[in-house]
């Protein structure tokens, strides 16, 4: 064994080495991820069984932290100025997602109130009622991913609704001429509301992080073995 080992070329040697030593840190970095996850999850589903947190305990935390996290709080809509958001499919049929700014205590936060479908027309928007007394409102926090490359249409005037192309925060202020919280909240089902509610966590799965660790450390065994292989083949053609 020693003596096939001091034969091996020193390049290919140490290049194999050096990629087999960065598959098995991802693959360790993914079981880290994985044991986050999990921890993550854990914590989300034992606040969403006790108490619930609020938008400030939101506001004082990292972000990124509250991604999912259960909250409630109560709020009055702006019935008249809410947003359409475009280009929404639910079950093949094509819709908006209907974004409301909701008055807290904590300011003024956009909340998602789920998918209505689109009328025939472009020009003739859905009707919509919302109830603009102060409610307890209960969902989970979201931050929008915007994508640079898609261009908002939507003017600013006075004409309300507003069909917007992303939830861009920032250009949502501008509509309203006010400050609003720097997160979404996507509302919980609810039995009294026509609209269509079913968001999927934006936490991946644990299982995910171990199948894409499993995945590196194939391949990093996969490279030793070829590399193995190849040598030894080479060493025994050298020979003959």
């Amino acid at each position: 064994m020693w003596a096939f080992l001091t034969r091996l070329p020193l390049v290919a040697t140490i290049i194999t080495f050096v990629c087999v030593v960065i598959m098995f840190a991802l693959g360790n970095w993914q079981l880290q991820r994985a044991e986050q996850k999990s921890l993550r999850l854990q914590s989300i589903e034992s606040a969403a069984k006790n108490a619930k947190i609020n938008l400030n305990q939101v506001l004082q935390a990292d972000i990124q932290e509250m991604l999912d996290m259960p909250v409630s709080f109560d709020g009055a809509a702006d019935a008249q100025r809410y947003f359409l958001l475009d280009n929404k499919i639910h079950n093949g049929r094509v819709g908006y997602q209907v974004l409301v700014p909701l008055l807290t205590e904590a300011g003024a936060v956009i909340a998602n109130f789920g998918w209505i479908a689109a009328t025939n027309s472009r020009d003739i928007l859905p009707s919509i009622k919302i109830n603009d007394l102060n409610t307890r409102y209960d969902g989970v926090v979201s931050l929008p991913l915007n994508n640079s490359m898609v261009k908002e249409t939507a003017v600013i005037d006075g004409n309300w609704p507003k069909v917007i192309q992303q939830t861009d925060l920032q250009i949502m202020e501008q509509h309203l001429q006010s400050e609003i919280l720097p997160f979404v909240v996507l509302l919980d089902e609810s039995d009294s509301s026509p609209l269509v509610r079913n968001w999927k966590a934006v936490v991946m799965a644990p299982e995910k992080h171990l199948a894409y660790a499993a995945q590196w450390f194939l391949l990093g065994l996969a490279a030793i073995v070829v590399f193995v292989i190849a040598e030894r083949k080479k060493l025994k053609r050298n020979k003959n």
